[in-house]
């Protein structure tokens, strides 16, 4: 079964449903409560095998469960494509507070070039449906048309750079000095 399309290529596999029941099921979820199913996962041309434990409150088709896999897989695509395009991964955090807004920020600039690049995508197809020989926008060559033609260019100058470097190594040593006195202390402690 063909389970759709990504960056290279389509997706291939052959999937099987086994039904499960657990040994040290407990009293009142019972057969009668849900439907318990291996579902397993084969490529047809690496012969890969994957399983997934599911679940579902009542009787669910083959075509319903692979279904599920395949949302997963967009969802993980477009994690990895918000780690590439705006370093999604890349907050160096040291708080939860930090690491809320380092996300929520990158995940908002992503959200702003999938929308993006989605409306150029169907408004291409609108204004030219025979368009041929060109992959669809994606939000890496919106990002790079961005900060091509819009986004201004990075200050390069001399005062600037040696500002910056003034400043970052005033930062570290500060940082430093706090370290430190961090450690002095939780040494002394009880």
């Amino acid at each position: 079964m063909q389970t759709g399309t990504c960056q290279k290529g389509t997706r291939d596999y052959d999937w099987a449903m086994i039904e499960v029941t657990a040994d040290d099921t407990p009293d009142g979820h019972g057969r009668d409560a849900g439907t318990s199913v291996l579902l397993v996962r084969r490529h047809r041309h690496t012969r890969t095998v994957s399983y997934y434990r599911c679940f579902a409150p009542g009787p669910v088709t083959l075509t319903r469960l692979v279904s599920l896999p395949c949302r997963r897989w967009r969802v993980e695509d477009d994690f990895q494509k918000a780690k590439e395009t705006c370093h999604l991964d890349k907050g160096q955090v040291t708080c939860w507070n930090s690491w809320h807004r380092w996300s929520v920020i990158t995940l908002v600039a992503y959200a702003f070039l999938a929308t993006a690049a989605a409306l150029e995508r169907t408004a291409q197809t609108a204004r030219d449906p025979d368009e041929t020989g060109l992959v669809p926008l994606s939000s890496h060559e919106l990002l790079r048309l961005l900060r091509t033609l819009i986004l201004p260019p990075p200050r390069r100058d001399r005062e600037h750079l040696l500002w910056w470097s003034t400043w970052r190594r005033r930062h570290q040593h500060h940082a430093r000095l706090r370290h430190r006195r961090w450690h002095a202390y939780a040494d002394t402690t009880p």
